[in-house]
């Protein structure tokens, strides 16, 4: 079994020069000025922790308890209190998302509400500051969850369920929203982690304010010698490797006046089996390197009309490996222009307005894909320009009643065109309680993977294809008081024209749009408040599901059960999180052609996950002779029961029956000093 060892050496001396850095810095800082007192969630009154803003909903400012969807906000101060070390596992901890590792990639998939049915993630849409992450090649989403570094973060919004109508494609059955901070005062940070099987995490955060001119920004290193990797694969060969990963990134987001600027950058190199789950696949390995960038001015033209420009870039270059000798490339460059207007033309009426336009090609970004190559272009060249225009209004009739509505018309890459629309009311008859009934529809445009792919022996692409669409329904009951937050929602909803593997293409396997995929479920969501310091917050979902003959089926349990708490005394926090995942459905395919075969039962059976994290973060700044709030020691433990995790196979493989997934009980410590 082969370790890496330079991956920990070279994050040793990287940690240690990084906390020699700041602690010359914060030695500085305590003979001058004071530093920015942390966790100011827990100087605020319970009142103010429970109202809460989003703009997720509807690209503006609004009430969490009126805003058009099925809402979740993770503050700033929650994700540290927990711990989190990176995005894929704070969503892990939110009410109806399921996680999980899929074997082409590493950590790429967080299904939303029981929708999981393929090793891509493009049923999620992820948003920096509102603006989409997404790339048109193939529905990948690993480098935000893996290598975004989440000390940028004021909150993270969630919307379960569709948001199509002002998002476009991906928005399908969840949202992601990260919103950054910017400090009211400068400020910086360095952290390191180390951790169990060569684990290490270093960043570097700078924000603050210069007048009209804020900003934040944040560089990481992270990576992991890697766990042993076990299992037996479709052949029956049965092999061990290292599940390593390492990745490096850097996050901006600047404002001056009416002008913002965003940008994003990642490497993620990691072990990943292959697109076909075979050991005797030639190369083991993905990586994918993403930037995003944005920039947006808002011109105020009226009291009552502002309007808004973005510009979004997004680039993507990944390799994964096959049973071929050369190693799969695409590459994504993706324009985005977008003029949205927003207008009040009366008290109690908004109405938002938007025109988006794409440009989607892809490119050679080196000279290695002659014949003999170590690399080549699955995906022909390829240009597309889809567009939409798209309207939503909501209506104040009173203080106990909003209406809702919107619609977009949208144009895919060949040329398939549709309107979808939401619907929905917001009743607040009482203070403390209300309801929220709504309708919403989504569609997801293929990827040119599955339009423009040209794979010869494995997989071609299909130009016909349409967009999926979803047609979701909720009813929310929900309350709010001094201490609490608790909401029961009922959803139902409905996918068409799904996209999957045509097993009956010749010369090789392709797409094309197959039948109907239903879900109904409950979910129940809560967070208590015993003091300003001391929280419990738990979630509960339960969902059935029922597809048409062909379909990929879903790998989400019905079950799903979440609880979490933290509490922070005047040295330290301490936090404690259980997540429930029950029995997996049973899933096994039938034979298909050659390479994939039909599925062979040589591993564990997957079983529901009992997975317990908890945190401890102690502010040791008086022993090193700093201010309070400068420096804290963090100790983490992840997966405390030690569970074995294996997790059911998806879509095509259908070899072997199960993946592993976890590495076992895991402990990380960490330092972090502030300045």
């Amino acid at each position: 079994m082969y370790i890496n060892r330079h991956f920990s050496i070279d994050s040793f001396r990287l940690i240690c020069f990084l906390l020699c850095i700041a602690g010359a810095a914060a030695q500085a800082t305590t003979a001058g000025e004071q530093p920015v007192e942390k966790n100011e969630i827990f100087a605020l009154s319970i009142e103010e922790l429970m109202d809460v803003d989003v703009t997720t909903a509807s690209k503006k400012a609004e009430s969490l308890y009126e805003a058009p969807g099925v809402m979740t906000v993770i503050p700033r101060e929650e994700i540290e209190a927990y711990g989190d070390r990176d995005l894929h596992q704070l969503l892990q901890r939110q009410p109806s998302v399921y996680t999980r590792d899929v074997y082409p990639y590493t950590d790429n998939v967080a299904g939303f509400r029981g929708d999981m049915s393929m090793v891509t993630d493009s049923h999620t849409l992820i948003l920096f500051n509102g603006r989409p992450i997404r790339e048109s090649a193939q529905g990948l989403n690993v480098n935000m969850y893996k290598a975004l570094p989440l000390s940028v973060l004021e909150s993270v919004e969630l919307i379960r369920g569709p948001g199509s109508v002002l998002y476009g494609s991906n928005a399908f059955t969840g949202i992601v929203n990260l919103k950054p901070r910017v400090p009211d005062k400068n400020e910086i940070s360095v952290s390191a982690m180390t951790g169990s099987y060569g684990y290490y995490k270093s960043d570097v955060t700078v924000g603050g304010k210069a007048g009209e001119f804020g900003y934040t920004t944040a560089f990481q290193v992270a990576g992991q010698q890697g766990y042993p990797y076990e299992m037996t694969d479709g052949a029956g060969v049965y092999d061990e490797d290292n599940k390593q990963y390492k990745s490096y990134s850097g996050i901006a987001h600047l404002n001056y006046e009416n002008f913002t600027f965003d940008g994003f950058w990642s490497d993620y190199d990691a072990f990943a089996i292959g697109v076909v789950p075979f050991w005797s696949n030639p190369h083991k390995s993905f990586r994918d390197k993403k930037l995003f960038l944005n920039a947006g001015y808002q011109i105020p033209m009226h009291e009552r009309v502002k309007l808004e420009l973005n510009a979004t870039y997004n680039m993507q270059e990944n390799g994964l490996t096959s049973f071929k000798p050369e190693i799969i490339q695409n590459n994504t460059s993706d324009i985005l222009g977008e003029a949205t207007l927003f207008v009040e033309p009366v008290d109690n009426f908004n109405l938002v307005l938007g025109y988006l336009y794409e440009q989607r090609s892809n490119y050679h970004p080196d000279g290695n894909y002659h014949a003999g190559g170590d690399k080549y272009q699955s995906i022909r060249s390829y240009r597309h320009e889809p567009q939409s225009f798209y309207a939503q209004g909501d209506y104040k009739v009173d203080k106990y009643l909003k209406l809702i509505a919107g619609t977009q018309w949208n144009k895919s890459s060949y040329g398939c065109s549709d309107w979808i629309s939401r619907f929905g009311l917001i009743i607040t008859p009482f203070d403390k309680w209300g309801v929220k009934l709504l309708r919403g529809e989504a569609f997801r445009a293929p990827t040119t993977v599955e339009t423009d792919l040209y794979d010869p022996g494995i997989l071609r692409g299909n130009s016909n294809l349409e967009p999926e669409t979803i047609t979701t329904y909720d009813a929310q009951l929900f309350y709010h008081g001094e201490k609490t937050y608790a909401a029961v929602t009922y959803f139902h909803s409905k996918v068409e024209k799904l996209i999957i593997y045509d097993t009956s293409a010749v010369p090789d396997m392709s797409y094309m749009n197959g039948g109907t995929h239903s879900f109904d479920g409950i979910e129940f969501e809560g967070k208590y408040f015993f003091t300003p310091s001391w929280h419990v917050l738990c979630s509960y979902m339960h969902q059935e599901n029922e597809a048409d003959a062909g379909l990929n089926p879903t790998v989400v349990p019905e079950n799903m059960f979440k609880l979490g708490t933290a509490y922070k005394w005047d040295w330290g926090t301490a936090s404690a999180f259980y997540v429930l995942f029950g029995n997996p459905p049973e899933i096994y395919y039938p034979s298909l052609s050659p390479p994939f075969g039909s599925t062979l039962v040589v591993n564990k059976e997957p079983e529901e996950i009992h997975l317990v994290n908890m945190n401890l973060d102690l502010d040791v700044s008086k022993w090193m002779g700093l201010n309070k709030g400068q420096s804290a020691l963090m100790l983490r433990v992840e997966n405390l029961f030690d569970e074995k995790i294996f997790v059911p196979t998806l879509a095509y493989s259908g070899t072997p029956n199960s993946f592993p997934y976890s590495s076992g009980r895991t402990w990380f410590v960490g330092w972090k000093l502030s300045f």
